[in-house]
């Protein structure tokens, strides 16, 4: 049953490699073969942004799309392979090309889209599904104890939009099993911007008491393992995959593979929150703070609060002037987390006054 498992895993870890990601293959026209090509270009980004936003956003944000996306495809493009050109009856030319458009999470359309407000959802509060069925191997324990701990790990870095699939769970409850079309269409359902899917198991050890004097203590110990693998929803994108173990002990079998499954989800999701926040922690998410204080040196000790914060990155003094600091921080949650993480870093009496995507006012009090 265990080396059951294990294969059931690796397959789903192999199967979910390549969910959603593709190449398109379009055609574009124009007076010269340059014309043409770039207008296979445009052609494929289109196709890009069609599949990342609904057609009623298309249709309202078609003028911003036009003058800031689509004018500019180029620029949004990874690799074009021309497959055939041709000449029209009016002299033009029409070109067919497989053209990859980079969607990943941290490229150059997503950040555009983000910051035009096209995409209206982003990975600063993203929405995150967790799917992780669990097994004992003598007999199913109720509840998944590893997935609770993945979300708890999540709930305490700042995601607050967890997505609750309670209602789903047996339709979802087996991932391995699901096409890439199964998953894209779950996460597609729960709205989900980040979808971890995954397995573990658990299994007794015997009395703990035979590796510590050979003798019965009516202790009973259990080990777990987790894998898992976690998805940019809109993209497909793999930003982490891993497997953990765990053990636990308990005078109850049951009681001890629940803790097993929860010490492995718990390294797993320590694991999968650091990954989350290292992606994005990137230049192009900077966020500015504007900090109001009664001396620079309230905002010096801001700043060295900030440094101490899990998923910063970077933070630069870039300004002052009559009691306002500027400061610019590499971090990838959101601004009112941010705030919460300050608050319990420095010995000051902060105010929350403003927040954006972006941006974010403290006041010292």
């Amino acid at each position: 049953m265990k080396k059951l498992v294990i294969l059931l895993c690796a397959a789903m870890m192999l199967l979910c490699s390549s969910v959603f990601a593709k190449v398109v293959t379009v055609t574009g026209v124009g007076a010269s073969q340059t014309e043409a090509q770039n207008d296979a270009m445009r052609v494929a980004v289109e196709q890009a942004v069609g599949s990342l936003i609904d057609s009623q956003t298309v249709v309202d944000k078609s003028t911003v799309l036009e003058d800031n996306i689509y004018a500019t495809s180029q620029g949004f493009v990874q690799k074009i392979d021309i497959l055939n050109t041709q000449r029209s009856a009016d002299g033009g030319y029409r070109v067919t090309a497989n053209v990859d458009v980079d969607t990943n999470p941290n490229s150059k359309l997503m950040n555009e889209l983000t910051r035009l407000k096209v995409i209206q959802v982003n990975m600063r509060n993203a929405k995150i599904a967790v799917v992780i069925p669990e097994e004992h191997i003598k007999y199913r324990i109720p509840d998944p104890a590893g997935e609770t701990a993945v979300i708890k790990k999540f709930l305490a870095a700042g995601f607050q939009n967890i997505i609750d699939i309670s209602k789903d769970r047996l339709t979802y409850n087996q991932p391995f099993n699901m096409s890439a079309e199964q998953l894209q269409n779950f996460a597609q359902s729960m709205q989900a911007d980040i979808l971890v899917v995954g397995q573990a198991f658990s299994e007794g050890a015997g009395d703990v008491g035979q590796y510590i004097n050979g003798k019965r203590t009516g202790v009973v110990s259990c080990k777990a393992r987790l894998e898992a693998k976690m998805y940019i929803a809109r993209t497909g994108q793999v930003i982490a995959a891993d497997g953990t173990y765990g053990t636990g002990v308990d005078i109850t079998e049951s009681i001890a593979a629940k803790k097993a499954l929860a010490d492995a989800g718990a390294k797993m999701g320590d694991y999968l929150v650091e990954q989350v926040l290292n992606m994005y922690s990137s230049n192009r998410q900077q966020l500015e703070m504007t900090v109001i204080a009664n001396g620079i040196n309230d905002i010096n000790t801001v700043k060295l609060g900030l440094n101490g914060i899990p998923g910063v990155k970077n933070v630069t003094f870039n300004n002052y002037s009559g009691g306002r600091g500027v400061l610019g921080i590499q971090y990838s949650g959101s601004p009112q987390t941010l705030f919460a993480h300050l608050q319990n870093n420095v010995d000051l009496n902060l105010e929350l006054q403003e927040s954006t995507f972006n941006t974010i006012t403290v006041v010292v009090r």
